[in-house]
């Protein structure tokens, strides 16, 4: 039996026994009193039994005055003792708010008895909870006993007791009044018709009496104890999940908030009308056109197409069928020829196009009209044709010719493009837009010409837009959109994979038929392992903070409920989630032919999948579920994977290479949309919902709930992952050095700050309300690709992307512009090199090398013991230990410090007597004890053994020729000379690397400070040697000259030669080529270098190419079959060929 009621009771016993009821009722709790409260002065018991020895006395009371004291006991009840009994008139108003409680436990424990069933009114016991907790454990009801546990005060144990959301205080009142009003004593008393009265006074449309009450939760708690009472009450919460999915459309429309608001017109649709009458005051020409005016204030960008558009088929806007017969008949045709021009575009996506009609019909059908009507009084004038619409007249004449070049007998019509500019210009248009708004002006003219004999009345139409139609656009070589902290990137990404793997963690807790126990993901209640079923999960106060939340914003994700801690790393240390907002969206998805809510993990793994691949969020969406890994071999284990990409802006399907673990990414994507039984899933989709798309139909791997890519995108919860990440920066690392990565939105368009991150405060913000200047677009790691020309992959991917050393090699894989090899590594730092050396500056390595020695004079100066062992500082070991330039530096025996590229030398570069005595004269710096080297010094030394080789060679070259000498024509003393010669830089080369090896080796076992990295194996990779070709060594080698020029040698200066000799040849520059040009080879070079690749001439691979025939210089072989040996002119030939070698570039 159920009671709706609000406040009359249902007696369950005769009239004659409530009495007796009632007197038994009050001794009981009158015990209880005693037992929990005693009775001490100013008591509740103390003030009871006075208020009894004053004269209660319930012998004379019928069921009315029964009745009467429980309407006294309701909220805000105005009914005194007096009121009930006269003789109770002059109690004391002090004594009212304890009888009130001690009667409310006296109406419970009638309900306990069976002797009544309360009204909906009926109030709880507040302030005793002890006295409370014996009254159920002495009535030993088992449904009383239940709700009362999972009061947060009480002491009865319960699972489902909760210590938040208001202390759980509100919702068991609530429940325990409506437990009252039932007759469920016990699990057994449950039944499926009562089941359903509580659930339909709670759920469904309308003025329900039980809204308020959980009632939901409240049966599930109940009969928690009971799997087949649970399984009735799941089973009703399901068919209702059922019927209202079924029904949703008739609920929007016919339900009643949407009658209450039918009549009340919005501040969006008011602004609409305004917009729709001053567009009509314009086109009759009433007032002046003033452009900036009009447009900021009632034609806005989103105002337009409600206007102005034609609308459907059949289905004309209101502004075009008002409009004059003439204007509406022009417009129409119009209309129908630009939407023809979008036709034959065979456009992907069409809204810049639409955007554009919007605007052009606005100034077809509004400015036209007016201006005619306030210049002529009629619409006379107004075109009829496309011949009368000239494009002169009507789109290009205020751009291409000056005021007053054409005569008018009348003041001619602003022309669209200025219509346009002033468009642009009140809505802040960048160039960028406008100048493509123009361009598909431009377009759609040329159309016209191109059909001007299919179309009728166009056969004069001309199109003669020029470059002036244009505004003024810089091409940009980047991306002005915001990227992610490099800082904390890699951090970023290692939250949004725990946070993946939480989304599959939720996702497997709820039970399902068949469910096998691997596939079992057990939450935590009070410390024990529990799996809640869906219906927990949606509706149990105890499960919420996972599928349901209990805050009017998103609050946060409960993770007492997990049996695990979400966790994240940040530079190899291990971090909690201190605070875990609610990040992710409830879908409705079809499970096993069932419809159940599941938590959607495709936002997360698009921004994963951002992070690692830099692909654009569109493509990733529409990525082929059946295709993307066609390419891929699964047996080959490999740390890098081709992804098969199904669409690109401007070309078609394409391959890029990601990591191996990217493509485990997509692959627990596809097993999530399988999973689905939807037959919907089963269709194939046009690409980006366009029918007839080039790209074709497939299943889109990223497909969500909603129809449209745009609502399937990660915009809508991206500020929350970037929530989390700000709170870790700001609270928990203390770094306040930048700018906040989130704001709340605000009226006046100024971001407000987040002003805490507690469960409060995030329970009142929505996700609509944050927003970020950084936008998924920003996560393209576009930065890596400079970072490669510095820095090793494995650093970047530890420190700045957290990606894999091989993806980091991706990124220049991907771009297009930036080859992943050594070769244009080297081309591009050359001709960064070219542009400081062109403005007078230092190439980056000399720069870097004064900005080291500088560095090492301030350290020295200060402490050197302490700057020898800061900076890595080594010297070469003497006959004596005293005689090295470490021990003079402790020694502060030097004379001045000369800080030149390879060295310190302690003698201002003035050898002291032992040094020549020991090694000779001609300063022999590479062999000087006294040198001292560091870490820093690696890329000067490195350039200087680089030219000890290359002068070691020329000396053996000079040799070879001697030795070609008769004997009798040699010169013994030259030998000599050269074999000194040639010992001399043999000595310095190998000491060189010696000293470079020695250096690396202590970068390999950290034996310095200097540097920012603890990590051994990131020192090494600063260090590591390549292999690299001939020509990839020329090129090195053009950058050391760059840098350091004394590092250059003969042989160095004629392959520099050489190489600007083919190039000039290449390009038949001959007059350059005979010019003498003082300046040295290798700037030569470098300028022609840095020209041609500029321009396009070369490109990197020639340069290798041509470096490869410098390093390895022949002339091309001819056919032994020549045109030139039939005329006589082939000894002619010969001296050609043999007086220009020739490079063929391929």
């Amino acid at each position: 039996m159920i009671n709706l009621s609000k406040d009359t009771p249902i007696w369950l016993v005769s009239e004659e026994n409530v009495k007796y009821e009632f007197q038994k009722a009050v001794r009981s709790v009158l015990q209880i009193y005693k037992k929990t409260c005693g009775i001490a002065k100013g008591t509740s018991t103390e003030r009871v039994e006075a208020a009894f020895r004053y004269g209660i006395d319930f012998k004379d009371w019928k069921l009315p005055e029964f009745e009467l004291l429980l309407q006294s006991t309701y909220r805000k009840s105005e009914i005194r003792m007096g009121d009930i009994d006269r003789k109770l008139h002059a109690l004391p108003l002090a004594y009212d708010q304890a009888l009130s409680q001690f009667f409310r436990m006296v109406f419970i424990a009638l309900w306990a008895r069976k002797v009544f069933i309360a009204p909906l009114s009926i109030q709880t016991i507040n302030h005793l909870p002890g006295s409370f907790d014996l009254l159920c454990e002495e009535a030993n009801v088992e449904c009383l006993s239940i709700i009362r546990g999972v009061h947060p005060e009480s002491s009865i144990e319960s699972i489902f007791k909760r210590e938040e959301f208001n202390n759980g205080s509100s919702r068991v009142n609530f429940w325990l009044r409506l437990l009252l009003s039932t007759d469920f004593y016990n699990i057994e008393d449950i039944t499926e018709e009562g089941c359903k009265i509580l659930f339909d006074g709670a759920n469904g449309s309308g003025d329900l009496p039980l809204r308020r009450y959980y009632v939901n939760d409240f049966l599930l708690t109940i009969t928690s104890s009971s799997p087949a009472k649970k399984e009735v009450v799941e089973g009703i919460v399901s068919q209702y999940q059922i019927s209202k999915r079924m029904n949703t459309v008739a609920r929007v429309y016919k339900g009643r908030r949407v009658a209450q608001k039918k009549d009340v017109k919005t501040a969006a649709q008011e602004a609409h009308e305004m917009s729709y009458k001053m567009a009509q005051t314009l086109a009759n020409g009433e007032v002046e056109f003033d452009f900036e005016q009009v447009f900021k204030t009632h034609f806005q960008t989103h105002r337009m197409k409600g206007i102005f558009s034609l609308g459907e088929d059949g289905d004309r806007l209101p502004f075009v069928e008002e409009s004059h017969p003439q204007v509406k008949k022009f417009a129409i045709y119009i209309d129908g020829v630009f939407r023809s021009f979008m036709t034959s575009k065979r456009l992907q996506k069409s809204s810049g196009y639409t955007a554009v009609l919007s605007i052009f019909m606005s100034y077809v059908t509004m400015y036209l009209p007016g201006f005619y009507m306030r210049r002529d009084g009629s619409l006379e004038n107004y075109p009829r044709t496309i011949n009368d619409f000239t494009c002169t007249l009507y789109f290009t004449r205020e751009s291409v010719f000056l005021d007053g070049v054409i005569k008018f007998e009348k003041q001619p019509p602003r022309t669209f493009l200025a219509y346009l500019e002033a468009y642009a210009r009140a809505h802040g248009w960048g160039n960028d837009t406008h100048y493509a708004r123009v361009l598909v002006m431009e377009h759609f003219c040329q159309y016209i010409e191109d059909n001007k004999l299919a179309l009728p009345d166009a056969d004069q139409f001309k199109c003669n837009f020029t470059s002036a139609c244009y505004p003024p656009v810089e091409r940009r070589t980047g991306t002005v959109k915001k990227p992610i902290p490099r800082v904390y990137f890699a951090t970023f990404l290692s939250m949004l994979y725990s946070l993946e793997y939480l989304t599959d963690h939720i996702n497997n807790m709820p039970y399902y038929e068949g469910q096998d126990e691997k596939d079992i993901n057990y939450g935590v209640l009070n410390g024990e392992l529990c799996q809640p079923t869906m219906a927990d999960l949606q509706n149990s106060h105890a499960w919420a903070g996972l599928y349901a939340k209990e805050v009017r914003g998103f609050g946060e994700v409960n993770q007492a409920l997990l049996n695990y801690t979400p966790i994240f790393y940040h530079e190899q240390k291990v971090h909690r989630f201190e605070i875990l907002p609610r990040f992710y969206k409830l879908v409705d998805f079809e499970f096993k032919g069932e419809n159940v809510q599941r938590i959607s993990p495709n936002s997360v793994r698009l921004t994963i999948l951002m992070c690692e691949t830099g692909l654009r969020q569109q493509h990733l969406i529409w990525l082929n579920k059946d295709k993307y890994d066609c390419v891929l071999d699964r047996y080959w284990n490999s740390p890098l994977a081709p992804l098969f990409v199904s669409s690109d802006k401007s070309h078609g399907e394409w391959t890029a290479i990601v990591s191996r673990h990217v493509i485990d990414v997509m692959d627990r994507q596809r097993a999530w949309y399988d999973s689905c039984s939807s037959s919907a899933y089963q269709e194939d989709l046009w690409y980006d919902f366009t029918k007839g798309s080039k790209f074709g139909q497939f299943k889109p791997l990223f497909r969500d709930a909603g129809t449209g890519s745009s609502q399937w995108a990660n915009y809508r919860h991206f500020p929350v992952y970037l929530l989390m990440l700000q709170h870790f920066i700001k609270e928990v690392i203390g770094d306040d050095s930048g700018n906040d990565l989130v704001f709340l939105k605000s009226a006046d368009e100024k971001n407000k700050p987040i002003a805490g991150y507690d469960n409060v405060y995030l329970s009142t913000l929505s996700v609509g309300e944050l927003t970020s200047p950084h936008t998924p677009h920003g996560l393209r790691a576009g930065f890596v690709s400079e970072a490669m020309r510095f820095l090793p992959p494995s650093l970047i991917g530890q420190f700045m992307t957290g990606q894999t050393e091989q993806l980091v090699w991706y990124y220049t894989i991907f771009d297009g512009e930036n080859m992943p090899d050594h070769q244009k590594l080297l081309a591009d730092y050359m001709l960064k090199n070219m542009d400081k050396l062109s403005g007078g500056d230092a190439p980056e390595l000399a720069a870097a090398a004064l900005r080291l020695n500088a560095r090492l004079a301030d350290s020295i100066h200060v402490d050197p013991v302490k700057a020898i062992e800061t900076h890595g500082l080594i010297s070469l070991t003497g006959v004596k230990a005293e005689d090295s330039g470490l021990e003079v530096l402790r020694a502060k025996r030097y004379t001045k410090l000369a800080y030149n590229n390879c060295h310190i030398c302690p003698f201002d570069n003035r050898c002291p007597k032992e040094v020549i005595q020991q090694i000779g004269a001609g300063k022999p710096c590479a062999l000087c004890p006294y040198a001292i080297r560091g870490v820093d010094h690696l890329p000067a030394i490195s350039a200087e053994k680089d030219k000890s080789k290359e002068v070691m060679k020329e000396v053996m070259g000079k040799l070879r020729e001697w030795r070609a000498l008769k004997p009798a024509s040699r010169n013994a003393q030259d030998a000599e000379k050269l074999n000194e010669e040639y010992d001399r830089y043999a000595r310095e080369a190998y000491a060189l690397e010696v000293i470079e090896q020695q250096l690396y080796r202590m970068a390999k076992s950290g034996d310095f400070k200097s540097y920012f990295l603890p990590e051994k194996d990131g020192l090494v990779a600063h260090f590591e040697k390549v292999n690299v070709t001939e020509a990839e060594h020329v090129l090195k080698r053009l950058i050391d000259v760059q840098n350091f020029p004394d590092a250059t040698s003969e042989s160095l200066n004629q392959k520099f030669a050489y190489m600007r000799m083919a190039m000039l040849m290449n390009q038949g520059k001959f007059d350059e080529l005979l010019r003498v040009d003082p300046r040295p080879p290798s700037h030569q070079l470098s300028s022609q270098i840095s020209s041609m690749l500029t321009t396009g001439v070369l490109d990197v691979r020639d340069v290798i190419k041509i470096g490869h025939a410098a390093s390895n210089p022949h002339l091309q072989t001819k056919s032994a079959n020549l045109i030139s040996a039939t005329l006589g002119v082939e000894d002619r030939a010969k001296d050609t060929s043999d007086s220009i070698p020739v490079v063929e570039i391929d």
